[in-house]
């Protein structure tokens, strides 16, 4: 038998986690001693204290952690560590384009280019938009999960047997923008009138909007230019702003090529 102390040596944890661990059910000791509560571990459970400790460095959460020891189902921590997989394979692709979008910058700046520059002139055209049918899906989430939820929403156009009429929109209802916490509808164009759940009809009428060739991190250069526009011509914002994604990374690994159309309704003052 092993002291606590002993085994959270031979783990490589505190003693606090392993009475953590014995209040969650996850690895309660093998004997405790009724007249001092000292906990004592067995030889076999230092098996199963360095399999947590993988499993976390896999990263498990603990309800996953204690599920896996309680069940011992080979499929169900098999499920768990591919989709582990997928999100590691995720953050690796987003790495690498960082690193692309790192070296396009040292490589612009070794040719004399600036700290900081603007993009591109931004035309900005005041459009009379045509309503349009779509499919939308609209929650409160972190911006970084649309990938997903663009995802989820053509899955459902697919099980529709739909096709899109345009390219996949993004609509912001928040009047302040909240990057981790934003009220997000993304929408695609199709080419029917449905009567269904996730069906509407996106308003037409007048739209200030400009078109922005660059990554997504510098919108904000497009939307200051928009509004901006919408000041000095007399308008004022008449609902929520949306991006059209006409070149995006299902099209291309450089960012500095994604085409988007950035709109706003807007109305005379």
């Amino acid at each position: 038998m092993y002291t606590i102390g002993e085994f959270s040596k031979i783990g490589g944890v505190s003693t606090k986690t392993l009475r953590y661990y014995d209040e969650m059910n996850i690895l309660k000791p093998a004997y405790v001693n009724n007249e001092n509560q000292y906990r004592y571990y067995s030889q076999e459970q230092v098996l199963e204290i360095l399999f947590i400790i993988e499993l976390k460095e896999y990263g498990l959460t603990l309800d996953e952690i204690k599920k896996v020891l309680e069940d011992k189902n080979i499929y169900f921590l098999q499920n768990i560590l591919e989709e582990k997989l997928q999100e590691i394979n995720k953050q690796l692709e987003e790495k690498i384009k960082m690193q692309s979008r790192i070296e396009r910058k040292i490589k612009k700046m070794k040719i004399g280019g600036k700290i900081m520059e603007s993009y591109k002139t931004l035309a900005v055209q005041l459009k009379d938009r045509a309503p349009m049918t779509i499919i939308s899906q609209r929650t409160i989430t972190d911006v970084q999960q649309i990938d997903d939820l663009i995802c989820n929403l053509y899955k459902s156009i697919e099980r529709m047997n739909l096709k899109p009429s345009g390219p996949v929109m993004s609509i912001y209802h928040d009047k302040e923008f909240d990057p981790e916490s934003t009220d997000l509808e993304v929408c695609i164009p199709v080419n029917k009138n449905l009567a269904v759940k996730n069906s509407r009809e996106l308003a037409g009428g007048l739209h200030a909007c400009t078109t922005f060739i660059g990554p997504y991190s510098r919108f904000g250069e497009a939307y200051a230019k928009v509004i901006k526009w919408i000041q000095d011509n007399g308008y004022q914002i008449a609902g929520a702003p949306f991006d059209i994604y006409i070149v995006g990374p299902d099209s291309t690994d450089n960012s500095d090529e994604y085409v988007t159309e950035i709109c706003f309704p807007v109305k005379l003052v």
